[in-house]
């Protein structure tokens, strides 16, 4: 009768505990110093105050308890790692190994005692301060508050083990795959965050040789998904929710554990199949050595490659390609060192030639914009909305600026036509110095309609003043936006300035008074809503907030006064919270100032300048600063004559 196969040997698993008490010891004197002694500490020093208040205060200790997962995920990252290192260290000398494996064990006995083994370093005195705290939870406080704070206990606990279980299973498997102790924590470490890595070295790529180029957000919430310790440590943050006091993402936890789980099946698989003579090899599986070389040739040449063109300051593409194909010959030819343990290792220059090949494929690819990277303009008509931020122009006041979601149909063809401007003359050479030119900057995500995302950033877009008239250029299609004075109105934000606080004030910047000097804050604070009204009214026909193009054109300096009216906007803030009240029953002492709103005054704006009449300044000798081209220079707007 055959027997059946064992899967843990006891005596080993006492003998594993037994060698490495140090280790298992220190990570639970660490919880119970953090635990049930600190409860003890807090109980004695509440308790001298009043007992009512140490039942009080113990009550919110125990109830922020999940609190301390923050915390614990970096604890856990750290002491997963030397608890592999610890039971699995065996693998990593030959006459250990062999010693080892030629006990009567069978394989699968051995991997499973040591994992478990290294697993209880973690969970056991996990455990241990559970308990000692829920009886210190239960000895001091009442017994309607025992639920409260043992619910709030057995979260850490489910969460910390959930979490010491993934890291300890990522670190057995990073053990399987390397026969050198100072390997297991490079790949350990290296393979957490490997996927934000990489993604920040391709992005980084893609941000050089594509015009335009901005990383989608969706692709980022991957990323941190996919890069542990981040994205555990923002699942555990406890704080309120619609039911209470909760972690933010406990699925993200359940996940984790579940990987944690099927990490171990894997680690066990790979172990079975794992030489004894790779102790003391990088890499001790044969299929995943040329994975490490080309995965080590690839990083380290976009790494290396982009780092040495930053460092002498040489911003172009015909200077990083070179050194990216230099650097990934390096990082191959050190990978093949660190296999091989051996220097001589250039008669494998057929593998290095072959990276090079495939990186210059790549970034000749990436140059030729062969995925329509850079040219992509979504149709309108796929746009369900989209974010912008805007340069609008001239005047410098509170328009100068958009800043908003619109999902107008119409409003969206103008900015699709200004980001297809953009593209189309990306090419074009720089502006000639000495004519009336200037640049925008725009920054576009688009919500489409099968539900991804497209986001673009261009900076220091040319415009050309002899473009105005021709379709199809920037200077044409940002004339269109500057047009659309709904557009201006959002720019400004006159539609929500009002709804977001209470109108308190107004004054007058760059007014000269009788000596004919610029003077700043010359307030008409009984005039402000009147003052408003009147913007409004002029803004509706037109006469204020006008946009140009061109600072230096003769319609901008003709067309404005240097003066700009602003307008403050009061809020109130309720204690103890970040909820703003804006009612005019609330407390005036309590108020403080929150926003302003500038608007630069124009010659036309009749309504506004009747209200500034009747403020009586113009009899007191002030009168608005107008621009005088002759003498105006734009680098030193404040000392020009008037």
């Amino acid at each position: 009768m055959r027997s059946a196969t064992s899967y843990f040997n006891g005596t080993l698993y006492r003998k594993t505990l037994a060698r490495f008490w140090p280790l298992w010891g220190l990570w639970g004197v660490g919880w119970l110093f953090l635990l049930p002694l600190n409860f003890l500490n807090s109980w004695l020093r509440y308790s001298r105050q009043s007992s009512s208040n140490a039942l009080r205060f113990m009550l919110q200790d125990a109830e922020n308890v999940p609190s301390l997962l923050s915390p614990g995920v970096f604890l856990a990252l750290l002491f997963a790692i030397l608890c592999a290192m610890a039971v699995f260290g065996y693998l990593y000398n030959s006459r250990s190994a062999c010693w080892t494996h030629a006990l009567p064990l069978r394989r699968e006995a051995l991997f499973t005692t040591q994992y478990l083994a290294g697993l209880s370093f973690l969970l056991l005195p996990l455990a241990a301060a559970g308990v000692l705290t829920a009886a210190v939870e239960v000895s001091f406080l009442p017994m309607e508050q025992w639920g409260t704070a043992l619910s709030a206990l057995l979260t850490w606990l489910l969460a910390q083990s959930g979490i010491c279980l993934f890291f300890f299973s990522f670190a057995a498997f990073c053990a399987m795959f390397t026969g050198h102790i100072l390997a297991l924590p490079a790949f350990y470490f290296i393979l957490n965050c490997l996927v934000s890595g990489l993604w920040a070295l391709v992005d980084a790529l893609m941000s050089e040789f594509f015009y335009g180029y901005w990383s989608s957000s969706g692709v980022l919430t991957v990323v941190e998904y996919l890069t542990p310790a981040h994205a555990l440590s923002r699942a555990v943050n406890y704080g309120v929710g619609d039911e209470g006091n909760q972690l933010s993402s406990p699925v993200t936890v359940a996940v984790y554990a579940l990987a944690g789980a099927a990490l171990f099946l894997v680690s066990l698989y790979v172990y079975r199949r794992r030489h004894v003579e790779t102790a003391g090899d990088v890499v001790s599986i044969p299929l995943v050595r040329p994975l490490f070389k080309y995965g080590v040739s690839f990083c380290v040449g976009l790494c290396f490659g982009m780092f040495t063109v930053v460092f002498f300051n040489f911003y172009s593409l015909t200077a990083l390609i070179p050194f990216i194909l230099l650097w990934s010959a390096v990082g191959y030819f050190a990978a093949e060192m660190l296999l091989k343990k051996s220097f001589r290792v250039f008669r494998a220059w057929k593998g290095a030639a072959v990276m090079a090949a495939v990186l210059l494929a790549l970034c000749l690819g990436c140059l030729a914009d062969v995925f329509g990277v850079a040219s992509r303009v979504p149709a309108p008509g796929q746009v369900t909305s989209v974010e912008v931020m805007l340069d609008m122009g001239y005047p410098s006041d509170g328009g100068q600026t958009l800043s908003a979601y619109l999902d107008d149909p119409n409003q969206i063809q103008i900015i699709t036509a200004l980001h297809q401007a953009i593209v189309d003359n990306r090419d074009r050479e720089g502006l000639d110095p000495d004519s009336d030119n200037d640049y925008t900057s725009a920054y576009l995500t688009y919500q489409l309609s099968n539900g991804s995302e497209l986001r673009r950033r261009y900076a220091g877009v040319p415009i050309r003043a002899g473009d105005l008239d021709t379709p199809g250029t920037v200077a044409h299609a940002m004339q269109q936006l500057l047009a659309d004075r709904e557009l201006v109105a959002t720019a400004y934000g006159f539609d929500k300035f009002l709804e977001d606080g209470r109108l308190t004030g107004a004054w007058l910047d760059r007014i000269n008074n009788a000596k004919g000097e610029l003077e700043y804050n010359i307030y008409v604070d009984d005039y402000a809503q009147e003052l408003w009204d009147a913007v409004q009214q002029d803004f509706a026909e037109g006469t204020i907030g006008v946009r140009y193009l061109f600072d230096q054109g003769g319609d901008r300096l003709k067309g404005t006064y240097r003066t700009d009216l602003t307008f403050s906007l009061t809020a109130y803030r309720k204690p103890g919270s970040n909820q703003k009240d804006y009612s005019v029953q609330a407390s005036p002492a309590s108020y403080d100032i929150d926003e302003t709103l500038s608007v630069t005054l124009t010659p036309n704006a009749r309504h506004t300048l009747a209200v500034l009449e009747q403020t009586g300044i113009f009899k007191e000798g002030y009168s608005l600063a107008a621009h005088e081209t002759a003498d105006y220079d734009p680098a030193y707007p404040d000392t020009a004559a008037h």
